[in-house]
């Protein structure tokens, strides 16, 4: 799962993941800021060092590692997924919905306790500019249709 499929991943409950799958947020390679929404889904469910290891990199990380730094629940054979997802969904409905629903909304509501204040929000839309107007921005685009590597000049 690489760039929006890792971010939609990252807003799941669970994740069961077949043997020898990825997980990468590319941004950094192609020289495009990377959406708040989305860091903020990377916050919530996974520690700062590995956030800054996948966004600072944007190399691809193997599933079994993903498995053992948190961001995802299982990792499965490819022809297994399909069971492994019912098992677990098979746990949870067997449970009380209206206790399921109540910790929903209580984990989504602690997750977003600290929000983002106008100034703080402010400078990292200010930066977010200035990076769709540098040489670097346009120079990702062109890289990425000409299927080449880019070469930032941080201009």
């Amino acid at each position: 799962m690489w760039g929006g499929a890792c971010e939609l991943v990252m807003s799941c409950d669970f994740v069961v993941a077949a043997e020898g799958a990825t997980f990468a947020i590319t941004p950094a390679k192609l020289g495009v800021p990377y959406d708040i929404e989305g860091t903020l889904s990377f916050m919530r469910s996974v520690s700062l060092p590995v956030i800054k290891e996948m966004l600072f990199t944007a190399q691809p990380m193997p599933a079994e590692r993903a498995l053992r730094v948190g961001i995802i629940n299982q990792v499965v054979p490819a022809d297994r997924l399909e069971e492994a997802t019912a098992e677990l969904t098979g746990y949870m409905i067997r449970n009380s919905p209206l206790v399921i629903s109540l910790l929903k909304e209580e984990l989504h509501v602690l997750a977003e306790a600290h929000p983002l204040n106008p100034e703080g929000f402010e400078r990292i839309q200010a930066i977010r500019r200035r990076i769709y107007d540098s040489a670097d921005y346009q120079e990702g685009i062109r890289s990425f249709f000409e299927r080449r590597a880019p070469q930032f000049q941080g201009r």
